[in-house]
């Protein structure tokens, strides 16, 4: 499975798919996504507007964002 090369916003053009990946995190899917921003630089809604931007007849509003596993809060319990 393919891997990030950097961590940031990434598109699945054919499912609609917004995710955040982590760096060297293998993507959600085997389909080819797009990288759209970082995470640093660029805030969830503006990544949605890039999307319909870049991908004409996306609808921004509709884009859930998925996180990564990795980026996921854990929990310890002690």
């Amino acid at each position: 499975m393919a891997r990030a090369p950097q961590t940031g916003f990434y598109f699945e053009p054919i499912a609609e798919r917004l995710a955040l990946v982590l760096e060297s995190s293998p993507f959600p899917s085997e389909d080819a996504w797009a990288y759209v921003g970082d995470p640093v630089e660029m805030t969830v809604d503006a990544a949605r507007l890039e999307v319909a931007t870049r991908w004409p007849g996306v609808d921004p509003e509709g884009l859930e964002l998925e996180l990564d596993a990795a980026a996921a809060p854990t929990s310890s319990s002690s």
